[in-house]
């Protein structure tokens, strides 16, 4: 199936891209063994294979009834005569961008659909990250900019395009997601997920980060990190971020810098104040694009002070380090492009990482990281805030990369309520929340609704086998072969995982 030129009741352009080593480390894991006591359980939705647009068509109707939210979790609140652009790429498989278009129909909207030509769907590895979002960043303001203008304009009511980085608040044109790369990625039970759940999970996180004076997070794989929260970050009462910092970082987006992004839950500022001192370590085996050798990233004053391992990701950014280590950028109180200002919260749990061409194209790291519980650290440039827009102006090099936690444990503490462990072992503890499970049944079985659908398996921590021979090497390579067995051959998976699961309440489903 190829995108058509030309549908009936809508407009269709296409258009051209721009052009665009290990030490010890905390909780090492141990051969041949499981740590039930860190690590929950792998598991896999057993998905049918969609067969046609029809099939899809449920999924966009659900996403297309949410009241609108600007975030990750698409919701596009459509309305009969609403002016919307749809921009895809040639990357997005033709089922799915057919499946937008009768739902734009269906609603009544005059739609219009960009297809951008980005050239053949290239195949990645995760040190392709570095290259990737040098890039992307650039890209992320052009949209911007773009978007600023059609507001101006007054062109367009929605623009529905993308699935990450920062979008305009408080606009008259409202601009929502895309993450609908794949027809697996379309028929998740993520895009049927009730709203008013994902709100309330948002909100429960939010209200528990703010509330934090210090906060701790750790992570199997190595992660052993603290940073204090200043109370200068924060309004009176913790709800907001202070206005004159998001002001000097969101000049023309205050609205967006001073909360959350639904679906992305802030677990440190995003911007810097001179009084950041994280301190500890960072280590993981995945990015947004896709795994890489486990790396380290040491980490003093918030700043990144060596990066250990990683194989050629961590390579590629030890040159960018040093290109940039005498480098003073705007917005930053320490020279050096290598500053830590996320560390991300994923709050819905029927998000799962796609298996059908995974790690190509915009089917890559990148969308798993929504799932509850899922930290996704940051690292580089702020995305899209000022300062980082005048390092580009001034020609600096300006990007940022990422280290994901897959099973991170993240206290709040020193709240008023004491020390809150918001994430457990991977677990958004929100999932748990007496009044979240009462919501939840308005809408069905809360255990089966506030379950994770998905959580990857690895040697040596939630199967048996030895973490770094079996899998931190070359997690790539078993990454693609768990994901092939659970796709083609899912009640075999079941079986292998079951026996090191009997902890489990379900097991893989």
């Amino acid at each position: 199936m190829t995108l058509p030129t030309t549908w009936t009741g809508g407009t269709v352009k296409f258009v051209e891209a721009e052009a665009d080593a290990g030490e010890p480390y905390p909780f090492a894991p141990g051969n041949d063994k499981i740590r039930p006591d860190l690590v929950p359980p792998a598991r896999c939705p057993d998905l049918s294979e969609v067969t046609s647009v029809d099939d899809l068509l449920p999924y966009f109707d659900s996403v297309a009834r949410r009241p609108y939210s600007p975030g990750l979790w698409p919701a596009w609140d459509l309305k009969k005569g609403e002016r919307v652009l749809l921009r895809v790429t040639n990357w997005h498989h033709p089922m799915v961008v057919e499946a937008a278009r009768i739902t734009l129909e269906r609603f009544g909207c005059d739609y219009t659909i960009e297809v951008e030509e980005k050239g053949p769907i290239p195949k990645w590895e995760g040190h392709d990250e570095v290259e990737y979002y040098l890039a992307r960043t650039p890209e992320l303001a052009r949209w911007i900019d773009e978007w600023e203008k059609i507001d101006d304009a007054s062109t367009y009511d929605k623009i529905i395009m993308g699935y990450g980085g920062p979008i305009l608040r408080e606009r008259n044109i409202k601009i929502q997601r895309f993450p609908f790369i794949t027809p697996e990625m379309v028929a998740s039970e993520a895009h049927k997920f009730p709203w008013e759940l994902l709100t309330a999970i948002d909100e429960w996180t939010w209200r528990a980060v703010g509330a934090a004076r210090t906060v701790h997070i750790t992570d199997p794989e190595g992660t052993d990190l603290r940073f204090t929260n200043h109370d200068d970050y924060w309004n009176a009462d913790r709800t907001f971020y202070r206005r004159e910092h998001v002001v000097r970082n969101y000049s023309s987006n205050v609205e967006y810098g001073e909360t959350y992004l639904p679906g992305h839950i802030w677990g440190r500022p995003h911007f810097h104040i001179g009084q950041e001192d994280g301190e500890g370590v960072i280590a993981g085996t995945m990015n947004h694009i896709a795994p890489y050798p486990r790396m380290e990233l040491h980490i003093k004053g918030s700043k990144i002070t060596d990066i250990v391992g990683g194989g050629l990701f961590g390579e590629k950014l030890r040159r960018v380090m040093a290109e940039t280590e005498d480098v003073q950028y705007p917005g930053f109180t320490t020279k050096g492009l290598m500053q830590w200002w996320e560390a991300s919260i994923g709050t819905n749990p029927k998000v799962h990482r796609p298996r059908k061409g995974y790690a190509e194209g915009y089917n890559c790291g990148l969308y798993e990281r929504t799932r509850s519980g899922i930290i996704h650290i940051g690292f580089g440039t702020v995305i899209s805030a000022d300062p980082e827009r005048e390092a580009a102006r001034q020609g600096l090099k300006v990007g940022h990369w990422h280290v994901h936690l897959n099973y991170p444990t993240y206290v709040a503490e020193g709240t008023p309520d004491g020390d809150v462990t918001v994430i457990e072992n991977g677990r958004l503890k929100a999932l748990d929340d007496p009044e979240i499970r009462k919501l939840a049944e308005r809408f069905g079985d809360p255990d089966t609704l506030l379950s994770e659908d998905w959580i990857p398996a690895v040697p040596g921590l939630n199967l048996p086998g030895d973490y770094d021979r079996d899998y931190a090497s070359d997690p790539l390579d078993f990454t693609f072969t768990e994901l092939d067995l659970c796709r083609k051959w899912h009640p075999l998976f079941m079986r292998m995982i079951a026996g090191s699961n009997a902890h489990d309440h379900g097991g893989c489903h």
